[in-house]
Parts: structure tokens; C-alpha cells; sequence
């Protein structure tokens, strides 16, 4: 090994688990750093992996519609369905303050 001083500007392996730690520490001050550590702590007691979710996708016939001016309905069943109206249209208005005349 040498004894030459570590370099500030050489990559650092990114730990996850710091960073997070280091990001609860700076928005909540220490008690969010001791949270944090202690929450991540806990995780590797019990041995959890995260889940890792592939993202749903689905074929469809032709684009999307406008569901914000079109609005939506869905056929939950035979008896049952859910509608969700287009947004009103509301017109800016312009509001005019006038000042009494000191005149």
C-alpha cells in the first residue's frame, strides 16, 4: 500500500444507505439521521429484499384519449360502473380593483 493522501476529486463507490442517512441528516437534522439509521437497521434485521415490479404495459388500438376535456367510463360490471366528468371549463376572469375618488 502507499501512503500517498486520498484525492477528493476521485470517484467514491456510491453507498445508497449513506446517502439516505446523509439526505435525512441535512432535512431533518440529527434526529432524522438517527431515524433513518435506525429504520434501515431494522430492514437488514428482518432481512427484507425489496420487491423488484417490471412496469405494466398494455396494447392498445390506437392513442389515448383526452380524459381532462373527454372525460372517462369504465365498466366494472354488469352492474356497475364508474364516471368521471371532464373538468369544468372555467374562464379567467379579470378582476378590477378600483379606488375610491378622493376628488
Amino acid at each position: 500500500m502507499s501512503n500517498q493522501p486520498e484525492r477528493d476529486d476521485e470517484p467514491r463507490p456510491h453507498d445508497a444507505d449513506a446517502a439516505m442517512i446523509e439526505r435525512a441528516r441535512r432535512k431533518y437534522g440529527a434526529v432524522g439521521a438517527v431515524v433513518a439509521s435506525s429504520m434501515l437497521g431494522i430492514e437488514r434485521v428482518l432481512g427484507r429484499k425489496p420487491k423488484e415490479e417490471e412496469p405494466a404495459v398494455w396494447e392498445a388500438s390506437g392513442e389515448p384519449g383526452d380524459i381532462d376535456n373527454d372525460g372517462i367510463t369504465i365498466e366494472v360490471d354488469d352492474e356497475t360502473q364508474v364516471v368521471s366528468r371532464p373538468k369544468a371549463s372555467r374562464r379567467t376572469r379579470r378582476v378590477v380593483k378600483r379606488r375610491p375618488d378622493d376628488a
